[in-house]
């Protein structure tokens, strides 16, 4: 049986390198960033509160982030990174404290539902080789046969109600509760977006769900099947656990590792400064060299003539205008399909090809009544090239 996880997908979908690292040679981890170690801190008091509330406990709002703070003291390690720059740890404790207060006045006396479980493991058959298993933060039970599904979120973004809509991991735990408890009739997917102190509701129709199912299987049978897994670079880059091991950003450690004059002289950098002072020589050389191709079509129009010299050689001067057509975005690319069809040019260029209907227009390969009938499609551009020749 093989077992997947909501993680282990995202973490393919985001870098298909990261999960190499992670699930199939299982390279060690570097150290957690300061928002998964809030967060973590955020969901071990919340659990414990709601732990407490089932033993008929009602701890207080201080109660509670002193668990808060009392548990971020205990985990608390000096290699946690800070990505963001400015920011100090202490800024991430007085978050992840005001989260767990709002979250405290928000839902006390924690009396809405009964809770059913806390961190509980959830198992999804998904065929008879393919399971997917996870973790509900809160399971609920709030009246006969109407459950909830609850997850305490620690981001700093907020999702609109239709990424949560299309939102995977709790409708995932839905499939898997509804597997689980036969009887669940209704059940909502509640997420507490706990920094911004607010609640997003979602539910899933159950052809959703099937779809879902189906396409959850169908995504990991092809993660099964790769046998190569490139880098996929991005923002998340920064917070990630293998940078140091990634062969996108492996060599930047290694220089950053050496004394500042060896890693002035490290060849890889020596090629890369060069590679890029070259390009800022040829990018101004570009500006140049279109500046002077401007001045010298205007003079020749000025001059009356095709070609200029020098005392080296010559330029010659060719004019000309290129027929711009709608690209596939375009609304009226479909009537001009519609165009070429009634035409009985559509054969001849063959799905659309404006490159080549364009050079047939500049070409004067169509028949005038042919041109006129698409000249509302058709965007003219003057233009000019320079043809330099050096004398022998």
């Amino acid at each position: 049986m093989s077992v997947f996880s909501h993680s282990r997908i995202e973490t393919y979908e985001t870098c298909p390198k990261k999960y190499e690292f992670c699930y199939v040679i299982k390279a060690p981890r570097g150290p957690d960033g300061i928002e998964a170690f809030m967060g973590s801190r955020v969901h071990d008091a919340l659990e414990w509160l709601y732990g407490e509330v089932k033993m008929c406990r009602l701890p207080d709002e201080e109660d509670v982030a002193e668990r808060f703070r009392s548990a971020w003291d205990a985990e608390w390690k000096d290699d946690v990174r800070i990505v963001r720059v400015g920011r100090s740890a202490e800024d991430y404790l007085a978050v992840g404290e005001k989260a767990v207060r709002a979250y405290y006045r928000r839902y006390h006396p924690f009396d809405q539902a009964t809770t059913v479980g806390l961190e509980l493991r959830v198992r999804l058959a998904l065929d008879d080789d393919h399971e997917i298993a996870g973790f509900v933060d809160r399971l609920d039970k709030v009246a006969d046969g109407v459950w909830e599904i609850h997850d305490y979120k620690t981001s700093a973004s907020l999702p609109t109600q239709a990424e949560a809509d299309a939102s995977r991991q709790l409708a995932l735990y839905e499939l898997a509760i509804r597997q689980m408890y036969p009887e669940v009739r209704e059940v909502s997917l509640v997420w507490h977006y706990v920094v911004h102190d607010c609640e997003v509701r979602s539910s899933r129709t159950p052809q959703q769900l099937a779809d879902l199912r189906a396409q959850v299987l169908e995504g990991v049978e092809h993660i099964e099947a790769q046998r190569s897994f490139p880098t996929k670079t991005s923002s998340l880059c920064d917070w990630c656990e293998y940078r140091p091991i990634c062969p996108a950003w492996r060599h930047l450690f290694e220089t950053e590792a050496l004394p500042e004059d060896a890693r002035a002289g490290e060849p890889g950098v020596v090629l890369v400064d060069e590679y890029l002072r070259v390009s800022d020589e040829m990018a101004a050389l570009k500006t140049r060299q279109d500046e002077l191709k401007e001045v010298i079509a205007s003079r020749a129009t000025a001059d009356g003539v095709d070609r200029l010299f020098g005392t080296d050689g010559s330029i010659k001067i060719f004019r000309y205008v290129s027929a711009g057509l709608p690209d596939p975005k375009d609304p009226a690319r479909a009537e001009l399909e519609s165009e070429l069809r009634a035409m009985g040019l559509w054969d001849r260029f063959t799905q659309l090809s404006t490159f080549s209907l364009s050079r047939a227009l500049s070409d004067g390969l169509l028949d005038a009544a042919d041109v006129e009938r698409l000249e509302p499609f058709i965007t003219r551009c003057e233009g000019v090239k320079l043809y330099p020749r050096r004398s022998r």
